[in-house]
């Protein structure tokens, strides 16, 4: 018997709630500025579902999302092992 865990069943709405907590709790425009709708696919399901985040909230996750990517590259062995996060004193390693 296979087995998914929630989570992955779920990853979607979870994704999403954690955007909308994030847009809630952190604010970074004036409050009367338009929030950005982003939109997530279930795959399983093609239930779709939003957030509504504000332009410098969407700014704050693509600067992460492409700190962690560099993350990634400098961790392979050929990469320059430096945390792609803070550009220097953090160190990356592969396992």
């Amino acid at each position: 018997m296979t087995t998914v865990d929630p989570t992955e069943e779920q990853s979607a709405v979870l994704f999403v709630a954690a955007l909308q907590e994030l847009a809630e709790t952190y604010p970074t425009d004036p409050d009367d500025t338009a929030t950005v709708a982003v939109t997530v696919t279930d795959p399983a399901t093609g239930e779709q579902h939003q957030a509504h985040v504000q332009p410098g909230q969407l700014g704050w996750l693509t600067t992460l999302v492409m700190g962690e990517m560099a993350t990634c590259r400098n961790a392979h062995a050929d990469g320059n092992g430096q945390c792609g996060h803070c550009a220097g004193p953090g160190r990356t390693h592969h396992r």
